[in-house]
Parts: structure tokens; C-alpha cells; sequence
């Protein structure tokens, strides 16, 4: 006669399968959960990367223009507060055919809106592929990064030798400091989440190689005649590369003599000659190589 398990027999026999069966679902689910985490967190050190490196290379080809056209369309700003910047690039590259644009453009960059799936806001930066007068409206949007804890940007005052929160220059006639110039260096700090609410810091600093106006040809704008004349308050020197003070205003008044001195020269040693009274045209100075 054939013996059979007993009821204590099958319910010890299911009791181990069980555990045995609850172990590997737990080992497998381990397994998926460290997969699915470091996949998260690779995918944030991506976003972080990218991130900085658009900052990086948009903030470096910041520049300002005091080339206006005869109806001031269009206006160049760099204006930079903690978590917000709004400027002017020479970055941009079409890439359609016949596109009614060039290689300047208008960038933002800010916090917006909250992070589907996980905690903090949005990184978008702003584009607009034609400078005009409404730097801080127009052009089109994208996500640079989400779960974004914080966004801090920093302006170095090579003036003041520190860092500052905050930098703005849209005015050419500004007679404070920093005045119609940009940052030397701008040093950007970002906090992204990921989806276990682990921070991750990105930090870095980037140059700004064009810190003064562009300005090509004689001045002729009032504007930029009383730009050259605060930035030789502000700095006691004249602009670099600027060849001459002029001063073509009704009346042909002539720059005070406190801003322009006997014998003073610019960066590659010409003398700056003030406009005389009468005449109301700008005055040449002789440029290296006979190139005026």
C-alpha cells in the first residue's frame, strides 16, 4: 500500500515555496527598482550636461550693438537677475533654407511651470531669431530641463573685482555703473530632482568675450556720443578701440573738456580729439595701416 503526504507535509511544502517564490520577486523587483533609479539618474546627469553646456555656449556669445538704424528698431540688452536672464547672441545658425534670419537672435532663459512625474519647475529657454525693440516678448519656447530645484546665475564685476546677483544694461545712456557693458564671466549653479528627491548639483562659469558695445564706423548717434562720454566718467578711460570723441548734436557743442584731456589717447595710443564747436561733423583719427 502506497503511503501519500500527509496534510502537515503539503502545507510545510507550500509554506517553503512561498518563501522561496516571495524571495525572488523581491530580488527580481530589487533588480528593476536599481535599474529603473540608476536610469533616472543617468537621464538627470544628461539633463544637467546639456543644460549647462547650452548656458555655456549661448551666455559666450552674448554681446551689446550701438549700431541703431535711423528709427532705433532694434535694441540689444543683457539683463541678468538671480534665476532670469534675458540677452543678445551672435549664436545663432540657420538651418532652413531662405529663414529671414542671421546669426543674432534674442535668448531667455527662466523657471517656469512645474515637472510632470516628479518635483520642480521647468528650465525654458526662449528664442527669437530677429532683434527688435521688445527684447522680452516673441520667439519661440523650449524645455531645457525639469525637476529643476533652483537656478542661480552670478555676474562678475571685474570693476568691482565680486560677484553680483544681478546685471542690467539696456540703456547706453546708463551714467551708473556697469553702465552699456556686459559681465566678464557669468558663473550658473542648477538643482535638479530626480525621482526619488535626490538633488543633483551642476555648477560652472563661462566668459563673456565681448563685454563692450559693438560700434562700427564714426559715431553719429546722440546715444552712443553720450555713451562714450559715461564710460569715460564711470571708467576714466576711453572705450577700447574707440578712435575719437565726436560730437555730432545740433549746435556742434563740444564735449566737456573734463571727459576729453589734452594728449589723451585710447587703447592703441591715438589721440581722442574732441569735436570743435562749430563744425558739427566728426573729427578723423588716424588709424594704424591708413585703415580709417
Amino acid at each position: 500500500m502506497r503511503r501519500g503526504f500527509t496534510m502537515v507535509e503539503m502545507l510545510l511544502a507550500l509554506a517553503v515555496f512561498g518563501f522561496v517564490g516571495m524571495m525572488t520577486f523581491a530580488a527580481v523587483s530589487t533588480v528593476f527598482a536599481t535599474s529603473r533609479d540608476l536610469d533616472d539618474i543617468v537621464e538627470v546627469n544628461h539633463m544637467g550636461r546639456v543644460a549647462m553646456d547650452r548656458l555655456t555656449r549661448d551666455l559666450s556669445h552674448a554681446f551689446l550693438s550701438l549700431n541703431f538704424g535711423l528709427e532705433e528698431r532694434t535694441k540689444t540688452v543683457f539683463v541678468g537677475e538671480r534665476d532670469r536672464i534675458v540677452f543678445a547672441y551672435l549664436g545663432n545658425v540657420p538651418v532652413h533654407a531662405g529663414a529671414n534670419e542671421t546669426d543674432q537672435g534674442i535668448v531667455e532663459f527662466r523657471l517656469d511651470g512645474k515637472t510632470e512625474g516628479r518635483e520642480g519647475k521647468k528650465l525654458i529657454r526662449r528664442f527669437k531669431a530677429r532683434i527688435d525693440d521688445s527684447p522680452n516678448s516673441g520667439g519661440e519656447e523650449a524645455v531645457v530641463a525639469e525637476g529643476v530645484k533652483s537656478f542661480k546665475l552670478e555676474y562678475y564685476d571685474k570693476v568691482a573685482q565680486d560677484w553680483q546677483t544681478d546685471w542690467k544694461a539696456e540703456d547706453p545712456q546708463a551714467a551708473q555703473l556697469p553702465g552699456y557693458s556686459l559681465p566678464s564671466r557669468v558663473r550658473i549653479t542648477i538643482e535638479l530632482y530626480d525621482r526619488i528627491k535626490f538633488v543633483h548639483l551642476f555648477s560652472s562659469q563661462t566668459n563673456i568675450y565681448m563685454t563692450e558695445p559693438l560700434l562700427f564706423g564714426s559715431p553719429s548717434n546722440p546715444k552712443v556720443i553720450e555713451w562714450a562720454a559715461n564710460y569715460i566718467a564711470l571708467h576714466g578711460v576711453p572705450p577700447p578701440g574707440y578712435t575719437g570723441i565726436t560730437n555730432p548734436m545740433p549746435g556742434g557743442q563740444p564735449l566737456p573738456s573734463s571727459l576729453v584731456s589734452p594728449g589723451q589717447t585710447n587703447p592703441i595710443g591715438n589721440p581722442i580729439k574732441p569735436l570743435a564747436p562749430s563744425s558739427g561733423t566728426p573729427v578723423p583719427v588716424p588709424i594704424p595701416g591708413g585703415i580709417r
